[in-house]
């Protein structure tokens, strides 16, 4: 996740106040996740405010956006009902990042998503993992894919 900030920062023709906080309010979650399993709602569900009322002020906030958010929380609210390793914080920050990427870049939000935690699992043999660090890299990404398919970033 490091690199890809990085990348981000260096690349992109301004870094906007949604970037910037979709950044820092990701990387804070996804340490919490990694350390203690839990993804805090004192964090996520401010977040998810600063976050439309960032892409508000910018401009940028558009009706589709909380299209995107709806279809990941149905999406998302799938394993949570038959009792596979995910819980309500990761559906929140799931809503959080689907607000960032946007209606046009959730499909590559929810595919990095499942690839990238896949590879984590695979590389650290375990069956069960943070979810939170696959998902920022893959708003990130996705991010980038959308972006740079606009011709605003690179």
């Amino acid at each position: 996740m490091y690199h890809c900030d990085i990348i981000l920062i260096i690349y992109a023709k301004e870094l906007t106040i949604v970037l910037a906080t979709f950044i820092i309010v990701s990387f804070i979650i996804s340490i919490i996740d990694i350390k203690k399993e839990i993804i805090p709602d004192a964090i996520v569900l401010p977040a998810i405010i600063i976050l439309a009322a960032a892409k508000f002020f910018e401009g940028t906030l558009q009706i589709s956006d909380f299209v995107a958010i709806a279809i990941l929380v149905v999406l998302f609210a799938l394993p949570i009902f038959f009792n596979m390793a995910f819980g309500g914080g990761d559906l929140r920050f799931g809503a959080f990042a689907a607000l960032f990427v946007g209606l046009e870049g959730l499909g590559f939000f929810i595919l990095y998503s499942g690839l990238i935690h896949l590879v984590v699992l695979s590389l650290l043999k375990k069956k069960s993992f943070a979810f939170a660090p696959s998902m920022s890299l893959a708003a990130l990404l996705a991010y980038i894919t959308v972006n740079y398919a606009k011709g605003v970033l690179f």
